[in-house]
C-alpha cells in the first residue's frame, strides 16, 4: 500500500513537506494492500503482518520562497 501525501500548510503555520509512505510485507518485501493488513496476513509469502515493515519518502527543498538569486547579483 503506498500512500502519497502532499505538501500542506496547517492552520498554525506549521509546513508538512510532501511524503511517501509505503507499507511492505516484512519477510518478502512486497507491497501490501488494505485487506492484506486488515487480515494481518501476506499473500504472497503467509508472513504475519502484525507489524509491517514501512518505507517513508520525505520531498524537501533549498529554494527560497521568493526564488532564486545567484551568488554576486
Amino acid at each position: 500500500m503506498i500512500s502519497e501525501n502532499p505538501a500542506v500548510k496547517l492552520e498554525d503555520g506549521t509546513k508538512v513537506c510532501r511524503h511517501t509512505v509505503e507499507v511492505l510485507c516484512p519477510n518478502c518485501s512486497r507491497d501490501v494492500d488494505e485487506a492484506e493488513l486488515a487480515a494481518q496476513k501476506c499473500n504472497d509469502c503467509g508472513f504475519d503482518l502484525s507489524t509491517p515493515k514501512q518505507s517513508v519518502s520525505v520531498w524537501a527543498t533549498s529554494v527560497p520562497k521568493g526564488g532564486t538569486k545567484l551568488w554576486g547579483e
